[in-house]
């Protein structure tokens, strides 16, 4: 009963029979006959299907909600009976944004990894809004975002805050400066990362309008774009650390700022934590006796 459980959440949160299927090793049709099976026994019909998604009952609403629960207590069950409580062992699941999760966290999963050599951490590359659906569903624990906004099943808790820099090829005009002003900014052409964009937040409130003329799903297609000339970006300062070194890009700060983005980290509201869970989110918010340093 716990696997058609899982296959129906993972159905729900996927609206695909294909990589439900996938995920649970089956075939579809294996998964179409847990479905039936579930819905035989409950004597309801739990979801309608059309155009390609799934579209739960009344009934398949409640059963949702019973198997995400039922889930996460037995998942936390079994980590309790395989470990001593006062032992930090078991699965850890966390879903990052792309710049944090490659440039930020690796310095502190590597410490937490140290400390807690017994924790099977499992950390994912996703956009921002999937972190949040990742944590809501219960495929994650914690989940890293930018701009983290409040939620009523979300806890927030900060963890840092980024500094925005403004990124341009070695050989552009501005190169040979350390700031700028923003209203500078006004019509010249920008390259912003899809999943991650800053230049909205420090614009907002202002009459300054940027020609956006390249969009792009990831922070290095964005960074390798601003070095051959297509534009300008701006972007986490730690994330172009190394082209800023070797003299591929000039970073320059905004004579208006600093400006800073802030990154958070949501759990859900009524989910009790496991317990590495809880020591992973101290160490993000206990001060390190060595922190990176990208000045």
């Amino acid at each position: 009963m716990l696997r058609a459980f899982r296959i129906f959440r993972d159905l729900v949160t996927t609206q695909s029979f294909t990589e439900t299927a996938q995920r649970n090793y089956l075939t579809q049709s294996a998964v179409s006959h847990h479905l039936r099976a579930l819905e035989e026994r409950f004597g309801q019909k739990l979801v309608e299907r059309g155009r390609g998604r799934v579209r739960l009952t009344r009934a398949g609403v409640l059963l949702f909600e019973a198997s995400q629960e039922l889930l996460k207590r037995y998942e936390q069950l079994e980590s309790m009976l395989k470990a001593p409580t006062n032992e930090v062992a078991g699965r850890l699941r966390i879903g990052s944004i792309y710049t944090t999760g490659l440039y930020e966290l690796p310095h502190y999963t590597s410490i937490f990894l140290k400390r807690y050599p017994k924790v099977d951490l499992h950390l994912t590359y996703l956009k921002d809004v999937e972190v949040q659906e990742a944590v809501l569903a219960d495929r994650i624990e914690v989940g890293i975002v930018d701009y983290p906004k409040p939620h009523p099943q979300l806890t927030i808790t900060l963890f840092k805050k980024e500094r925005v820099v403004l990124i341009v090829p070695p050989k552009h005009p501005w190169a040979t400066k350390k700031k700028i002003h923003l209203a500078q900014l006004h019509g010249q052409p920008f390259i912003v990362p899809q999943a991650e964009f800053p230049v909205d937040e420090i614009l907002r409130g202002t009459n300054i309008r940027v020609k956006v003329v390249h969009a792009f799903d990831n922070i290095e297609i964005t960074k390798r774009a601003v070095e051959v000339g297509l534009g300008l970006a701006l972007v986490p300062q730690i994330a172009v650390v190394d082209e800023v070194r070797y003299g591929k890009l000039k970073a320059l700060d905004l004579s208006e700022g600093p400006f800073e983005r802030p990154i958070g980290m949501i759990t859900r509201k009524r989910a009790e934590l496991s317990l590495p869970a809880r020591k992973f989110i101290d160490l993000l918010v206990a001060p390190l006796k060595a922190p990176p340093s990208y000045s």
